[in-house]
């Protein structure tokens, strides 16, 4: 893709969208849509756990044990998430988005849960509709880039394993 394009791009998705009476017309979703929908509401909810892939601890901290006391009852388990590749790359995605408004309006839209959408499009100085193209455009450029990752990490795999299976070749 050439430079123009990019710059087309940007400016489509930053341009403030002009107001129409059609702000109240329910926004129509392809299946596309709704399967990334889906996927960002299970990114949430594996974002807001603590990613614990190990057992809860059964002693405090270290200076809590050094001190021979315990000041309050450990909690037994703990909040976990699955394990999930995909989920790991769309947060590595994520994080790697610049702040912008296409990022602004998908936090308030899953992170910060703000509703109606109608006022915080208008905080936003955008139309709803705006509001829901760049949210719809945010997400598919999201889990391009978290394929993009998890493709990257699987040939680096495949690189890995190859090199392992010359070493095991090697050493017979």
């Amino acid at each position: 893709m050439n430079q123009n394009h990019y710059d087309n791009e940007a400016l489509r998705l930053a341009a403030v969208s002009p107001r129409g009476d059609d702000d109240d017309a329910p926004m129509q979703e392809s299946d596309e849509q709704r399967d990334l929908d889906d996927l960002c509401e299970r990114w949430v909810c594996w974002k807001a756990t603590r990613r614990l892939y190990g057992p809860a601890p059964t002693m405090g901290s270290v200076l809590g044990q050094l001190s021979g006391t315990r000041t309050r009852p450990l909690q037994p388990g703990g909040p976990d998430a699955v394990s999930s590749a995909e989920l790991a790359a769309l947060h590595v995605a994520y994080t790697c988005q610049p702040d912008a408004l296409d990022k602004r309006v998908f936090d308030l839209y899953y992170v910060h849960r703000i509703a109606p959408v109608k006022r915080a499009a208008a905080a936003l100085a955008i139309s709803r509709k705006h509001f829901y193209t760049v949210l719809g455009d945010f997400r598919k450029r999201l889990h391009i880039a978290s394929l993009a990752i998890m493709e990257d990490e699987a040939s680096k795999l495949a690189v890995m394993e190859d090199a392992r299976e010359k070493r095991r070749d090697v050493e017979r």
